[in-house]
């Protein structure tokens, strides 16, 4: 008699662990990009493994991106500039300056390690534009 207890358990959890696991597949949107409030014009690529959205903006704007993942900025980088410019480290317009922001949110599930840390959005500025990655940015930016 146990033993019938315990398989009808076991089927239970095992049928409410699929039903996650669906509730999760449907509302994708709500943890990767395509939830994100960007400027019309941004363009949307969505892949298996990963998501990227471009849009035009400045740095205020992909602190803003960090602001809506929920996010807390990992690690900055200021590649072809110096990080002590002021232009750049405000949005300013910087001649070849990108400025790459890492972040990790605990509402997207992928992540990827470094040795300086875990993160799971990439952010580049770059000339007016903002490229946002999730878990990385793939592609030029």
């Amino acid at each position: 008699m146990l033993k019938g207890k315990r398989a009808i358990a076991g089927f239970i959890c095992l049928v409410g662990f699929m039903l996650i696991l669906v509730g999760l597949r449907l509302d994708r949107d709500s943890y990767g990009l395509g939830g994100l409030n960007v400027p019309a014009g941004a363009v949307f690529e969505m892949e298996e493994r990963w998501e990227r959205v471009d849009f035009d903006g400045d740095i205020r704007e992909a602190e803003d991106i960090l602001k809506q993942l929920r996010a807390t900025e990992v690690r900055r980088e200021f590649l072809q500039c110096s990080p002590l410019s002021a232009e750049c480290s405000t949005g300013g317009e910087c001649d070849g300056c990108i400025i790459i922001i890492y972040g990790f949110s605990v509402r997207l599930p992928l992540l990827t390690e470094e040795r300086w840390g875990v993160f799971n959005v990439m952010i580049a500025v770059r000339g007016g534009r903002v490229a946002v990655g999730y878990p990385v940015l793939v592609g030029s930016f």
